[in-house]
């Protein structure tokens, strides 16, 4: 439940896969927008290969059709292993016009449901606003006024 709307999540780890030239395969990440109504993005704090991953599959996506997004660092409770720092990840929301959250999921559960209730927040205020305007655009549709131009051959005058 967020804020008192059942809300159904279906999570995919679209963890990046070597290929052989040695490269994360970015094709999961780029498939799952065709469905996903939110993403929530996830890097390692200690890992800066994850946070160059996660830039690169957000690059990646068709911007027309990018749903609500959220960018979450993990592994707070690392910090002397720290490798990507806070500086970067704010940095990098601000690119992605999207939140931005460094956690611990090892360590503070509220946190990590804090981050998903955030994301389904976004998802169903966008939701909602496209709801509205697809109504907002057959309101004007049906009330809107049409001229009529009789043309020459609806002219009740004699035909030369």
């Amino acid at each position: 439940m967020v804020d008192g709307e059942a809300v159904l999540c279906e999570i995919w780890d679209t963890c990046p896969k070597v290929e052989e030239h040695g490269e994360p395969s970015l094709t999961a990440g780029s498939e799952v927008v065709q469905w996903a109504d939110g993403l929530l993005l996830v890097y390692s704090i200690t890992d800066r290969d994850s946070f160059n991953y996660v830039r690169r599959a957000k690059e990646d996506l068709p911007c027309e059709t990018t749903p609500p997004v959220a960018l979450v660092g993990n592994k707070v409770d690392m910090v002397h292993l720290r490798q990507v720092s806070t500086d970067e990840g704010e940095i990098l929301a601000k690119d992605f016009e999207c939140k931005f959250a460094e956690i611990s999921a090892a360590e503070h559960v509220f946190q990590v449901a804090e981050a998903f209730h955030d994301l389904c927040r976004e998802v169903i205020a966008a939701k909602r606003k496209s709801k509205q305007s697809f109504i907002d655009k057959i309101d004007r549709m049906l009330s809107g006024s049409r001229t009529y131009n009789r043309g020459k051959s609806d002219s009740i005058s004699p035909k030369d």
